[in-house]
């Protein structure tokens, strides 16, 4: 083969070679192609795949939500601080035939030996109504000319009919004297220009506003269809606010008297002033009751009226952090409260013993405060088994098992007090007493329409509180406030 026949053979390899090169860039570049469509494809398909797992496990834990609340005992007032008031009607059935308390044994009713009260009969009746036979049953004679002896006495108690108000004209005389002075008369202190209401008036309103929750329109519907006096709303609310101003010295006096008391209980609860949720605070013991309102449910509310804290008191409460952030001589947390967690967690899951274990130790604790001498309660060994409780590891049970642990932990030194000190009590239920008429008021009224009378309320209920703490008729505790007023210059 010649030279040249050789070179053409090489060039028409190589042109085949380029050939086939092109060719398999042309193959390479379609799989690229290809395998981006595929890529686009399956990320596609990956993305979609995971936005329905997305779906899915949000689904997933809404259907867990919505299961466990068949599941999860239900709370109301046994179990939680749920108020009555906001139970279903199912847990109010409950409630009417349980109790936290454990069975006694007794039967049911007053126990032997339980002093009983009925109405006595008052030996200063107003009037007496003698009622004598004119004939003879059996015969028909006239017993007319017979002397009769008593033979039996029964006393009635009623109101008389129509009840009217008093309604006295005051009239000024002058007089002028021989040296020429023109000299008046000079009108009683509580008697106003043109036509003014009495103490007793001012005393009503206050009672049926405060005491007993009438709202404005259905109060004046009673003092006009009980007594006839026609009476505006905005009148009432004047009378209120009045009230207001001229009980605020004996408002302050129960205020100082708190700041010295050994032991004082607290709590808060929210409140609707204009449309506004505001919270209603109380500071009370066995004697005072003082109550006022802040919109903060903060440790600036407290500050507002007590900025020194309470530093002579044991405060009695739940676990709240702001009467725990207060200068105070110590804490004893409400167990009624606890009592109620516990028993929640009881029912969550019956199957683990530690909140069964730890209801055990606060009854027991309850049960020694009430039938052990104070200076024989075994404090050392309720405490021994308070601390075993509080180290258990419950971190394979629910998370509010845990949550309830590490809190208790924290307070431990707070659980107890009432056992070491005999003025304070093991539970915060006076406190609740005491603010919960603020919860039924609003409940019959809806809301306070202003500052002033949410401050009007908060005070004169606490007057009132505190005089029927002391055994003091709170009617009578109005009628001295209505008498300042009324002899207000």
């Amino acid at each position: 083969m010649s030279e040249r026949t050789e070179i053409e053979l090489l060039k028409e390899q190589l042109r085949q070679s380029s050939e086939r090169e092109q060719s398999l860039l042309v193959q390479i570049e379609n799989q690229f192609v290809r395998i981006k469509q595929l890529s686009d494809r399956l990320y596609s398909q990956v993305s979609a795949l995971e936005a329905e797992v997305s779906d899915l496990k949000a689904e997933n834990i809404e259907l867990h939500e919505r299961l466990s609340r068949y599941e999860r005992p239900e709370k109301d007032s046994h179990n939680s601080g749920i108020p009555p008031s906001k139970e279903s009607i199912k847990a109010q059935v409950m409630r009417r035939t349980r109790s936290l308390r454990t069975p006694s044994g007794r039967p049911s009713g007053g126990q032997k030996g339980h002093k009983g009260t009925t109405l006595l009969m008052n030996p200063t009746p107003d009037e007496t109504q003698v009622h004598t036979p004119d004939y003879c049953t059996c015969c028909g004679k006239s017993l007319s000319g017979i002397q009769g002896k008593e033979a039996e006495v029964r006393q009635s108690i009623d109101i008389p009919l129509p009840v009217c108000p008093v309604i006295t004209n005051h009239v000024s005389m002058e007089k002028k004297c021989d040296c020429g002075h023109l000299n008046r008369g000079s009108f009683p202190l509580y008697v106003k220009s043109g036509v003014s209401y009495g103490v007793n008036i001012h005393a009503l309103v206050a009672y049926l506003s405060t005491l007993q929750f009438i709202p404005f329109k259905r109060l004046t519907t009673i003092i006009r269809d009980i007594y006839g006096i026609s009476i505006s709303q905005g009148s009432v609310s004047n009378i209120l606010n009045r009230m207001r101003k001229q009980s605020q010295a004996g408002y302050e006096a129960i205020k100082n008297r708190i700041t010295h008391a050994p032991v004082v209980g607290a709590d808060e609860t929210g409140g609707n002033v204009n449309g506004k949720l505001q919270w209603m605070w109380t500071f009370q013991n066995e004697i005072l009751t003082f109550i006022f309102r802040h919109t903060s449910r903060g440790k600036a509310a407290i500050d507002s009226h007590f900025p020194d804290g309470l530093p002579r008191s044991v405060i009695v409460s739940d676990r709240h952090a702001s009467y725990f952030n207060m200068e105070t001589a110590g804490h004893q947390l409400c167990l009624a409260h606890l009592i109620r967690n516990l028993v929640y967690l009881s029912e969550l899951n019956p199957k683990q013993t530690w909140s069964t274990d730890m209801l055990d130790l606060f009854r027991d604790s309850i049960h020694q405060r009430k039938s052990v001498s104070f200076g024989e309660i075994d404090v050392g060994g309720l405490k021994n088994r308070f601390n075993r409780l509080i180290k258990e590891d419950l971190t394979a049970l629910d998370k509010q098992y845990e949550s309830l642990r590490k809190s208790l932990g924290k307070h431990k030194e707070h659980v107890f007090q009432f056992l070491e000190q005999d003025d304070v009590p093991y539970d915060n239920n006076a406190s609740e007493r005491s603010i919960r008429p603020l919860k039924v008021k609003q409940k019959v009224s809806g809301m306070f329409k202003t500052d002033n009378n949410a401050n009007a309320f908060c005070q004169l209920h606490s007057i009132a509180d505190t005089a029927k703490k002391n055994n003091q008729d709170p009617f009578l505790a109005f009628v001295a406030v209505a008498e300042n007023v009324c002899n207000e210059k």
